[in-house]
Parts: structure tokens; sequence; C-alpha cells
């Protein structure tokens, strides 16, 4: 191109030449250099999804390998041998096999290592092949306490401090996990509480919230506690507990009908959710690893309502309101298509509202009668022992030593709302003591304070902390 200036006037003229052999090569290396940026973002991009997504599956496989722990314990803490182990299930429970196990290539490994005499502490490893050159590894930790321990001490017991939480809403559900306990209410503002209870003598309110509708049951897992809610939009509401003083709603999830949601377990990250009867499932297993958009994972038609669930291993042990079957027993091996697996049929048809277990056995409140089962074959529950309680069983909670097996009970009874059972001879269930208290609703147990926690309708002490002599 050319530039001429005629008569103080620009003129632009043209001239047509080809491009040289140099400039061809230059045009060439440049678009080979945008080309090879072009191909290797998308090639990074792809390699970052694909990262993200193997990192995912292998911490909910990371994650399941602590769970197993957990369970291995439960069953009994001398399980805990130091050392490299791999998981297997047996007979419906997890055991250590081998040095370490792989699946959908990830092989995982858990390190149990001693801390002291009550202590274990287990390191679970995935590792897995990224690409030709990279490999990939997560590790989650967790500390075991031997639970299990003896605790003669309950023998005797005594109301040792108490609460007064505002308003007059009756607490219905308790957990506790460190040194916190949760609650939920009957409805109120709070309905939700987090409550201090380092120093078991001066319980304190450490964070509250408020929630949509009326809340029922609760489970604590990790960061999360997970609340079943009559609230028909929003059945499951996950709550964010990392800060204790300030709790905070992240996610929730609506099931299918207007049916209220009654009982919640939670384990990692999955929940597993029981509901009123109604033409849709009752059982929802429910995938939270991503709180604020939970997941349906799968679902089951109980023909019934199911009041509360308890889990472990491959199995859902519900308390049912079904004529025939007050122990329903769901297999959930391939949690996307969960099956009614085994059942047990107590003479009566009054419905069993509480459930819980450890190892292979289950504990199961109907009515007054508190049942124990083995469910080593979970297809075929057998009774074990049965005992009387003063009162319908509103809740159950578990603490279980090598001497002592001892199980704490709330119940409609007028004066006898809280006992303790001995359970270390199945067959033969026996009242170790007992306190006259008003109308509780929720109990809980913490093993590194060795402290029962109770909740229920009393308009001044809606919050009591139990203790042995």
């Amino acid at each position: 191109m050319k530039f001429k200036i005629e008569n103080s006037k620009l003129k632009i003229t043209t001239e047509k030449q080809g491009f040289s052999v140099v400039e061809a090569l230059l045009a060439g290396a440049v678009f080979a250099l945008i080309g090879t940026a072009v191909l290797g973002s998308l090639a990074y991009g792809e390699e970052s999804s694909a990262l993200a997504g193997y990192r995912s599956r292998a911490a909910a496989f990371a994650e399941e390998g602590l769970e197993a722990a957990r369970n291995i314990r439960d069953n009994s803490f001398s399980n805990l041998s130091d050392g490299s182990h791999g998981l297997a299930v047996t007979g419906g429970e997890w055991v250590f096999s081998g040095t370490s196990d792989a699946a959908d290539g990830f092989t995982r490994e858990v390190v149990i290592s001693t801390v002291d005499a009550d202590r274990k502490s287990a390191v679970s490893t995935v590792t897995w092949q990224q690409n030709p050159q990279r490999t990939g590894s997560l590790s989650l930790t967790s500390r075991l306490t031997n639970w299990l321990r003896t605790v003669g001490g309950w023998v005797s017991l005594f109301q040792q401090s108490s609460l007064n939480l505002a308003g007059t809403n009756d607490s219905t559900k308790i957990q506790s996990q460190g040194n916190y306990v949760y609650v939920v209410r009957n409805d109120g503002t709070p309905d939700f509480l987090v409550i201090d209870v380092s120093n078991p003598a001066s319980p304190s309110i450490a964070g509250s919230l408020s929630l949509a509708d009326i809340p029922t049951n609760i489970a604590v897992s990790g960061n999360y506690a997970y609340v079943s809610s009559r609230d028909n939009s929003q059945e499951l509401k996950i709550i964010d507990i990392s800060t204790p003083v300030l709790p905070v709603q992240v996610g929730s999830f609506n099931a299918t009908g207007s049916a209220d949601a009654l009982g919640v377990y939670a384990s990692g990250s999955t929940a597993y959710l029981v509901r009123a009867t109604s033409s849709a499932a009752e059982f929802m297993i429910i995938n939270a690893t991503v709180p604020a958009v939970p997941t349906l994972t799968g679902s089951l038609e109980l023909s019934d309502s199911g009041n509360e669930v308890f889990v472990s291993g491959s199995s859902a042990f519900i308390a049912s309101a079904h004529d025939s079957q007050e122990l329903q027993v769901i297999n959930i091996t391939i949690p996307s298509s969960p099956s009614l697996a085994g059942l047990y049929d107590i003479s009566a048809n009054s419905d069993a509202l509480t459930v819980a277990g450890f190892g292979s056995t289950v504990l199961l409140g109907h009515t007054a009668s508190l049942f124990l089962f083995n469910v080593s074959t979970p297809s075929s529950p057998v009774v074990l022992g049965s005992y009387g309680a003063a009162g319908t069983i509103n809740d159950i909670a578990l603490n279980l030593g090598s001497s002592n097996s001892f199980v704490y009970l709330v119940t409609a009874n007028s004066s006898k709302e809280f006992e303790v059972v001995d359970i270390s001879v199945p067959s033969t269930p026996a009242t170790v003591g007992s306190l006259n208290l008003t109308g509780l609703n929720g109990v809980a147990y913490s093993v590194s304070l060795d402290r029962a926690f109770a909740v229920g309708e009393s308009d001044t002490e809606e919050f009591i902390v139990l203790s042995p002599l």
C-alpha cells in the first residue's frame, strides 16, 4: 500500500504484492503457536476436570474406609490392630483383609496406630493413576476412641446440671459430638441449638438457628447436622456446624410428595431419611457430597411409616409402623437400588419408634419393650433378648463396655423417664438405675465426657446432663 499527497489531499492507492517465502514461514509459525496453545488449553482443562472427578471419588472411598474402621471399632476395640489394612465385607460386617483393597482403579490402605490405651489413629489413604505420568493420592485421618470401655460408675447416677431454653416448646431429639450437643425442638425460635458441654456442670448455648417448619430428628456427621423436618419443601435440612457459635443452613432436599420426614441417619456425606407413609417412597438415600445441592441416590417404598433408621455396613435398619414388619432390614449394597432384605414381625400392632445398634447387634424400641437382635445374617434377624421398660421407649443411646454394657432409655413413664439397662448378657437385660424427670423425648451419650444428655418437655429444664456417681 502506498500513500500520495496531491493538491493537499491524501490519496491512497494500493498495489498488489505476493507474500514472500519468509512472510509465509512466519505466518505458519504464528498459526502453529496459536493452535498449540488452543489444543494445550483444551487438554489442560480436560485433565483438570478429570483430576477433580478422581479426587471426589477418592475422597468418598477414603471416607468409607474411616467409616468401616469405626464399625470395626464398635464391634470390638481389640479388632483395631496396628498396621496397614485392606477392607472387606463378611457376613454383612466390615473386617480388615490384607494390607489394602481396590475398586474401580482406586487402591485404599487404612493404617491403624496406637495413641494410648483407649485411642487409636486411623489414616485412610487412596491412590490412583491419574495418567501415565502422574499418580494421585488422598488421605483422611480420624481418631478412634474405645467407647466400649468399662463404665461401671453408671450403676449410680444423678442429674448434674440443666439448661433452660427460651420459650415453652418441647425439645425432641439430640445428638452429641465432641464438646457440643445438638438439639432440635418442636418448633419455636430458635428450634435448632448448639450447646457447649465442655464443662458438663455448666452447659451453655453456643449457637442457635430458627428453621422453617418443625424439625423432627437429627443426625450429625463431621461438620454438618442433618435435620429431618415436616417441611413439605425441605424434608431434609443440612446445617453447617463447623463454627458452633454460628450454625448456618447450607442446603436442603425436597422429597417427592408431602409426607413428613421422621428420622435421619448420616454416615460421611450420605444421609438416610425415613418418613411417614405415603404414595411415594418412605426410605431415601441422599448424596450430600455437595451440601448445597443434595441429590437422591436411591429410594424404596416401605408400605408404612419409617420412624427411625440406623445404618451399619451394607444394611439399614428401620423402626417401622408396619404391623407385620416392625423391624425392616434394607440392603444398601447398591445405593441406587435399595431393597428389603429381611424383617421381624413383633406379635402386636403397635409401632416401633426408635432403633440403634453396634456391630452385629440392633436394638429396637417397640412401645415399652426393648428388643435385642443378632443381625449377623441381615435377612434373618434373631431375637437375643428383650426388656420391659417402665413406659413407651422414645429414644435409645448406647454406652457399652467390656464388663458392663449399658443402654440409656428415655420413656413416657411418669416416674421412670430415664432408665439405665445392663445388656452385658443379651438374653437377660436388667435395670441398673433410673431417675424421675419431667417427660423426656431424646437421649445421647458422650464417650469423651462420660455423660448422658437428655431433652424433653420441661419448660425450665429442657436440656439436662446426667452423670455417674
